[in-house]
């Protein structure tokens, strides 16, 4: 046995782990690496966070280039391990030397070459990636030929479209990291959605917040002040819309501040002389395009159609921010929710509510087969067939509705009564 070669060829296996080490870090670091932090780091002039969103944006040469580097040294390790034990460790017994070599290397790449770097850079994946960044730029450009023909031989195999065509992070995914976020309590649940509700917010339609036609307050423009007076302060609202003939020809709406003054200095005026401007949109707009407009032009109002141009509804201002928001509420309103759970684990639903949004509230999946609205008091006709009755009730999937009360041809409120499957589901 040649000590001095001895001492060489360990010292060798030694050197070579930790450039295993260092490969694995560096690939375990850069692929948990977050992005969006970097930037954070980029924009506080934090030393070479630059470079590692530039490392991060050609993943692929970055990571051929970490394998390739990984692989040689492992193989030359377990070169040198096995020439150690055959030739001057154990020369007499080849077979046990090579069984023995395998096992020492084993153990030695799996626990300090893979499993412990690769740890401590996913605990600190930013804190590594500002560390390495300098270093693999290196081995990124020696390497760049072996990494260039693997990309290339790797695109051509797979057929590889081009991702920049492609979002690197959908709606549907935001909004499930906003949820992990919030579960881990770096966001508020206020927060948290606001933030999904403004991420759903273009994808509205009018169809879902609109106030249907049934409950419009509205006048002929041949009213007179004395009356629209007595309408403006058994309402309570800002904004009266004006009909020409019936509902379905609206021509404008009048606002009460501007009645009011020229009401109270006794002015010989007429509801045309106040009248405002109002927009008109198909039931099926984006409220955000509805929102955009009602901006621009600083109208509050708009009047709903539908398919053969009627008056569907209307939506407000009010209505459109209260989708990012939540409800809002003045002084003289009644706070009503949509959804109250009482003490008998029963809800209280309106008949107004968005049916989705209960049913989401309650946990329970919901199929509205061929239902094309968005309300609960329409669901429920949807479902019965008719025009439902106080004290109706109503077995659904996970549920039991019971209609509360009515007021004309529609539900005002019901109660919902999960399913003993459908509570303890919620419960678990």
């Amino acid at each position: 046995m040649d000590m001095g070669l001895v001492v060489a060829l360990t010292a060798i296996i030694f050197i070579l782990l930790i450039f295993s080490a260092y490969f694995s870090m560096s690939e375990m670091t850069f692929s948990t690496v977050n992005t969006i932090k970097l930037k954070k780091l980029d924009s506080e002039g934090v030393s070479n966070a630059a470079k590692a969103i530039s490392l991060t944006e050609d993943f692929d040469k970055f990571l051929t280039t970490v394998l390739v580097g990984n692989n040689l040294v492992n193989i030359a390790a377990s070169t040198t391990c096995a020439m150690l034990f055959t030739e001057q460790l154990l020369p007499g017994n080849p077979g046990l030397a090579t069984v023995l070599a395998t096992i020492v290397m084993t153990l030695l790449i799996l626990t300090f070459g893979e499993i412990l770097p690769k740890t401590l850079a996913k605990r600190n994946a930013e804190r590594y990636a500002l560390k390495l960044v300098n270093s693999l730029s290196m081995f990124v450009t020696i390497f760049y030929p072996l990494s260039w023909a693997f990309v290339k031989m790797g695109n051509f195999l797979t057929k590889k479209e081009d991702e920049d065509a492609a979002p690197t992070l959908t709606e549907d995914e935001l909004v499930v990291m906003i949820n992990e976020i919030e579960e881990e309590g770096t966001l508020e649940k206020t927060e948290s959605d606001l933030i999904k509700s403004a991420i759903t917010f273009d994808d509205t339609k009018l169809s879902e917040v609109y106030i249907p036609r049934v409950d419009i307050v509205a006048v002929s423009k041949d009213v007179n002040m004395d009356e629209l007076k007595d309408i403006f302060i058994h309402t309570g609202y800002s904004r009266i819309p004006v009909y020409h003939e019936n509902i379905d020809r609206i021509v404008g709406v009048v606002n009460a501040k501007d009645f009011y003054r020229r009401y109270v200095e006794n002015d010989n005026f007429n509801i045309i002389d106040i009248i405002r401007q109002v927009q008109f949109f198909d039931v099926s707009t984006n409220i955000d395009e509805v929102l955009n407009v009602m901006q621009r032009t600083k109208v509050h109002m708009a009047v709903v159609l539908d398919a053969f141009g009627g008056t569907l509804g209307i939506v407000t201002l009010e209505d459109l921010i209260e989708e990012l928001v939540g409800e809002i509420w003045d002084e003289s309103d009644d706070i009503t929710l949509p959804v109250v759970r009482e003490a008998d684990g029963s809800y209280t639903v309106l008949g107004d509510a968005n049916i989705f949004d209960v049913m989401e509230d309650l946990g329970l999946d919901f199929d509205p087969g061929e239902y094309q609205d968005y309300n609960v008091s329409g669901y429920i006709q949807y479902v019965t067939g008719k025009i439902p009755r106080r004290g109706a009730v109503i077995e659904l999937d996970g549920v039991t509705v019971t209609v509360l009360s009515t007021k004309g041809r529609r539900v005002k409120d019901a109660k919902f009564e999960l399913k003993p499957d459908a509570q303890n589901s919620e419960e678990s």
